[in-house]
């Protein structure tokens, strides 16, 4: 009897793990960001027992007595399934994001319903354009209507007018310069940006008044589950972005952003050179401060009862310096010490508020500073040329939203500005597209040292009607009651019209017109430099236009418009203030676009876009008529991405950018003389032939951005090598004739940018 029980023990023994339980904890995270998911559906290999995961991405399974294989499933992720040990009690999933059909972004309409004009493209479709490393502003110059200022540049003309005769709005206020020296980068961070609007022309009455059109960008709101953080590092500048919630309930938000330049940490200013030295000069300039940037945007995104509060915060600078020698041997007074900082500051809050289901209001405030210091060579005496201008600016915009009846809106707003600029010179008149042969040296200067007040008051109404299913009108006024000191006031209507006919369901038919003004530039107003006496100029934008849904992937835009323009600032060089500037230019643009448009979706983008146009200026003192420096007659832009094939490859992504464009004008040198036939060491001064009579050849580019998406557990890594020009096209820009214009008879042929690789790394965590 004892040896029974003797073995009673070690069956015991034996058999006890077989017979322990014990509970497991299943936590669900997403791959990535390691954000918890909440609703995950945790299943049990026995198909019968599964749970949801909690607000802390938890399930608990109690008295589990062997291992266990579970099944996760959650909507827009990828299943998961494994088994478990049986000692563990705690386990951690990541759960991989499905990449899934995507619809695109048209958040737009909310803010702005009027479509006449108007191009609205998704944040993931502008950065991922090659060309653009990333930046979707930068990318707008891929889309109909635009012309880009130079090779390269992101400054645009749109329609015929010039970038200064171009609306800029971040978050409804104005910036003091869109992008950063060298036109690579905008600034503002590209992960910011929830929207942009584009206006080629025809824009509603809330955006003021100007020639051209209006690029309106939108920042998105804060991330509030978690605090997020990103880090990117490229081929120019880093940027480290901060956003989360301001307290464990979720509710106000924020985000800081801020970035800068290293070029100037890796090269020395003799290094800098050595790149870009032109064998060819004999005592070429130098570069003595590489250049270097930086910017910072920041916003706190405060909740309320059926409303919310933006604070912002936007600021940018950029400083560069050199020795001018070479280039200045036929106009000596630009010779030495050149220097350009500029900066700004943009603060303020925007608080929409919808009181009922019929009214909201949006109001913003914003406090607006502006410094540009500019130093350039010297006179006779040594003393160095200058700007130093400073602008304070406080913005008020309220603006009220009534829906009186299904049919009917009513927008009624005022635009109040009040500005300070201290303003102290000693200069002449700085060239602009007028002139083909400006000649600083030459030129008058002026000494200023003064400050300029000024205020703008611009009520608003726009009442948008719809009459039938089919037809619907806007008809909007403005006001605009200007003053500047020194003399300068003006106070002009400008009334606008458009029409939208609902012609089939596939079919909308546009028409619209309007008077659109603008303020001359502050040099060409200023007391003793310009001339106060000026007018506003004037252009009224005519469109007809067309929208065709082939079917829900594909659509078709196209617009024909014309332009006529008058009352444009022309300089006079022959006088002194105040008859230095006169109101003797006219002008006209007319031309069609095209846009045929893939929506985005399965991760595929796409566009054609077609632009035929014609501009022309004419200078009523002269009676000459020419080519305006932004005609391009002729531009084509295709631009397709998708992402790889292949199970391994779903990750990777491609896209290429197609462009070709008619040439730019450009006014040819024809000769050159002697300052002084009697003295051999006298400079030599240029003859030019007509204004913009001549083209630089057809210019064509291809450019390819690959980028890679790796999920790591709580962090996310995206690499992108975007190549411009892989096609190693040298296209002529312009034309060199050398820094005492010798080679008139064989000018250098300057080309664009060659193939160029830029990458860039983003981690999120």
């Amino acid at each position: 009897m004892l040896k029974p029980l003797f073995y009673l023990p070690l069956l015991f023994l034996v058999y006890l793990p077989l017979s322990y339980a014990s509970d497991l904890t299943i936590e669900v995270k997403e791959r990535g960001t390691g954000s918890l998911l909440e609703d995950a559906t945790v299943v049990l290999s026995d198909g019968e027992t599964y749970q949801q995961t909690n607000k802390a991405g938890r399930v608990t399974f109690p008295d589990l007595n062997s291992p266990q294989k579970i099944k996760i499933l959650a909507p827009g992720f990828e299943s998961y399934s494994q088994t478990i040990p049986l000692e563990k009690t705690l386990y951690t999933v990541y759960l991989k994001p499905l990449i899934v059909e995507s619809e695109g972004l048209e958040v737009t309409a909310s803010r702005i319903i009027e479509n006449i004009s108007k191009v609205s493209l998704s944040e993931e479709e502008l950065s991922n354009v090659p060309g653009s490393q990333g930046d979707p502003i930068k990318a707008l110059t891929a889309l109909p209507g635009i012309i880009s200022t130079g090779e390269g540049s992101s400054s645009v003309y749109m329609r015929g007018s010039d970038q200064d005769d171009n609306i800029t709005w971040v978050n409804r206020a104005p910036v003091g310069y869109l992008y950063h020296f060298g036109d690579f980068y905008s600034t503002i961070n590209a992960s910011l940006i929830e929207d942009i609007n584009l206006f080629l022309g025809g824009f509603p009455v809330e955006y003021g008044n100007a020639l051209g059109g209006v690029i309106d960008v939108k920042l998105r709101d804060p991330e509030n589950d978690r605090m997020h953080y990103r880090f990117d590092i490229s081929t120019i500048s880093s940027s480290l972005l901060a956003e989360g919630p301001v307290d464990e309930a979720g509710g106000d938000s924020f985000f800081i952003s801020a970035r800068r330049s290293y070029v100037d940490l890796l090269l020395s200013p003799d290094q800098f050179n050595d790149s870009f030295e032109d064998d060819e000069d004999e005592d070429p300039d130098q570069i003595t401060l590489v250049p270097r940037f930086f910017d910072t945007q920041a916003l706190y995104h405060q909740l309320l009862d059926k409303g919310h509060i933006d604070y912002y915060l936007f600021t940018a600078g950029d400083e560069l310096e050199a020795d001018i020698r070479d280039t200045a041997k036929s106009d000596p007074e630009l010779a030495g010490r050149f220097s350009n900082q500029q900066k700004f500051l943009t603060s303020g809050l925007n608080w929409e508020q919808n009181w009922s289901p019929n009214l909201n209001h949006t109001m913003t405030l914003a406090y607006y500073h502006n410094e540009a210091l500019i130093n350039l060579g010297s006179d006779e005496n040594g003393e160095p040329f200058f700007v130093d201008s400073v602008s304070n600016t406080l913005l008020w915009q309220p603006e009220l939203r009534w829906k009186t009846n299904s049919q009917s809106l009513i927008n009624l707003g005022i635009a109040a500005s009040y500005s300070e600029i201290p303003l102290e010179l000693y200069i002449s008149r700085l060239p602009d597209e007028n002139d083909p042969n400006f000649d600083f040296t030459s030129q008058e200067k002026f000494r200023i040292n003064t400050t300029l007040n000024a205020h703008n008051l611009s009520p608003y109404i726009k009442y948008r009607q719809q009459w039938t299913d089919k037809l619907t009108t806007n008809l909007g006024l403005l006001y605009s009651d200007i003053y500047v000191s020194g003399g300068f006031e003006a106070q002009e209507w400008s009334p606008r019209f458009s029409l939208e006919y609902q012609a089939t369901h596939k079919l909308m038919l546009t028409a619209s017109w309007g008077l659109y003004l603008q303020t001359p530039q502050g040099a060409e107003i200023v007391e003793d430099f310009g001339n106060p006496g000026l007018l506003m100029s004037e252009s009224e934008h005519r469109i007809l236009g067309m929208e065709y849904q082939f079917n829900p992937l594909y659509s078709l835009k196209t617009e024909i418009y014309q332009k006529p323009m008058k009352e444009l600032v022309v300089p006079v060089d022959e006088n002194l203030p105040p008859d230095n500037f006169a109101n003797a230019g006219t002008g006209e643009a007319y031309g069609i676009d095209v846009f045929l448009k893939r929506e985005f979706r399965q991760r595929k983008m796409g566009w054609l876009a077609l632009s035929w146009g014609k501009t022309e200026r004419t200078n009523k003192l002269t009676g000459i008529t020419r080519d305006f420096s932004g005609d391009q007659p002729l531009a084509l832009t295709a631009v397709w991405g998708q992402p790889f094939r292949g199970e391994s490859w779903k990750r990777w992504a491609w896209s290429m950018k197609t462009e070709i464009h008619s040439g730019t004008p450009y006014t040819e040198v024809t000769g050159r003389h002697q300052e002084d036939p009697t003295d051999p060491d006298s400079r030599w001064i240029p003859e030019f032939g007509t204004h913009n009579a001549e083209r630089t050849p057809v210019y064509y580019k291809i450019d390819l951005r690959i980028s890679r998406e790796i999920l790591l557990r709580e962090s996310k890594l995206k690499l992108y090598l975007d190549m411009q020009n892989i096609t190693f096209r040298e296209n002529i820009v312009e034309f060199d004739y050398g820094n005492e214009y010798e080679k008139i008879d064989n000018p250098t042929e300057v080309t664009g940018m060659s193939f160029f690789p830029f990458f860039g790394v983003e981690i999120d965590f």
